[in-house]
């Protein structure tokens, strides 16, 4: 019965926020029926240097990171709408923790921009699926929905990429990642997913797009491409809203 009472709310959820005035959610200004007017979607869909490879943000403008010099990720590219930081944080954190979901769609909107801009329709075209990263099943009672699937799932209606949601578990409840350093994290993400067995064709040879909402070490999209290699999957990418680092 709870599952049912959650997906009501949410479907609640979005028909009001559809029945709200047309104003900007950023500056409350006439948005001409949009999330956001062009002022802000203007500012906010800015070119950002970073890491050709990580996406880690960088001051210069070089191809690659320190970091992507000296180490391999599983993944093969990541590409991030922006930097850790408001607007964004405030955005992410209402979307996750206060359940507005119309933030999800405005950051899933502003996502699929950016990544049509910076990724070549070629390159697109040859995506064979995208998976959100998976939550804990505690988890996603608590929250009542995946955030990472959510954006999966507007993507994909826009792109037209399919969405893979039952390929991989998260079978290892794990701690919040935030405030760990990279090592306490990539141990709390030892043997966190697996193959479920469905799907499981799909994924050999495929290439996929990890979704997620941030990133920031790289621990777990790593975790979870290595994951994805295993099976058999010839490439790995990751789009994620915001890519930020550890502070030191």
């Amino acid at each position: 019965m709870q599952p049912i009472l959650q997906i009501l709310k949410l479907k609640i959820g979005r028909i009001i926020e559809h029945l709200l005035p047309a104003q900007c959610l950023l500056c409350c200004l006439p948005s001409n029926n949009k999330l956001i007017c062009k002022h802000c979607q203007d500012s906010l869909l800015q070119d950002r240097p970073c890491c050709q490879r990580c996406g880690l943000p960088l001051n210069k403008s070089q191809p690659f990171c320190g970091d992507c010099l000296k180490k391999e990720y599983a993944f093969t590219q990541l590409h991030a709408l922006a930097d850790y930081q408001k607007p964004y944080s405030t955005l992410l954190k209402k979307f996750k923790y206060t359940k507005q979901l119309i933030n999800g769609e405005l950051l899933a909107e502003l996502l699929i921009q950016s990544i049509t801009h910076n990724v070549s329709k070629q390159q697109l075209s040859q995506i064979d699926y995208l998976l959100p990263v998976p939550l804990h099943n505690k988890k996603h009672q608590q929250r009542g929905f995946n955030q990472a699937q959510l954006l999966a799932e507007k993507i994909s209606k826009r792109l037209n990429i399919p969405v893979l949601v039952e390929a991989i578990k998260r079978q290892k409840k794990t701690d919040p990642q935030e405030g760990l350093s990279l090592s306490k994290r990539k141990n709390n993400l030892r043997n966190a997913f697996i193959t479920t067995g469905k799907q499981q064709a799909k994924l050999s040879g495929g290439y996929i797009v990890i979704i997620d909402d941030v990133v920031t070490t790289g621990a777990t999209v790593n975790s979870l491409s290595q994951v994805l290699l295993n099976t058999g999957v010839q490439r790995v990418d990751v789009w994620c809203v915001c890519r930020t680092v550890l502070s030191t």
